[in-house]
């Protein structure tokens, strides 16, 4: 489970209804044979036997292959997910996603990794995280940010979502404000 994730599941009926409700993101590593459920709000994520994640927050919600094969249902399309794709919605709309290379997601070795990706985004993933609010005042948060947050090191995190986008920031106790 990755920062401020939560799964819930049925441990009674385990063995008939593999099925698990995520609230978050989270990676799965299933075995082969037998089938597999990941309800979220925007989505069902169905698998035999592979190894994906599955994020699911507010507006983002994306599903990423990286071994065997994933069916997504969403809405009314169901959508089947080879090793390196991924299905992503954004703000209510599908976004085109180029292969996915890694062999498994960054947040497993304490990195978030971005491309193309509003500014909001980023800062839930930091807020997540850090466990500290960022204001914005007069920033841009539709503006596209591409690059790496580390997990490890708030103020290193903070230069390397605000210098790309010349932004500064002042922590407090309570929260974090970024400005132009």
């Amino acid at each position: 489970l990755n920062a401020n994730s939560s799964v819930m599941y049925n441990s009674d009926d385990w063995n008939n209804d593999r099925a698990i409700f995520l609230n978050g993101e989270a990676f799965f590593k299933v075995a082969k044979g037998q089938k597999f459920d990941v309800i979220t709000n925007d989505g069902l994520v169905s698998v035999l036997g592979t190894q994906f994640n599955v994020k699911q927050r507010d507006d983002y919600y994306q599903v990423v292959c990286y071994e065997g094969l994933v069916a997504v249902g969403y809405q009314d399309q169901v959508v089947t997910l080879n090793p390196g794709d991924a299905f992503t919605i954004r703000d209510g709309k599908q976004i085109a996603n180029e292969k996915i290379t890694t062999t498994k997601p960054e947040w497993l070795s304490g990195e978030s990794n971005f491309k193309n990706v509003p500014l909001k985004y980023v800062i839930a993933e930091f807020e997540n995280h850090y466990n500290k609010t960022i204001k914005t005042n007069g920033v841009n948060t539709s503006r596209l940010f591409t690059g790496t947050l580390t997990h490890k090191n708030i103020d290193l995190a903070l230069q390397s979502m605000t210098i790309p986008l010349d932004l500064s920031y002042i922590i407090s106790e309570n929260h974090i404000e970024l400005k132009r």
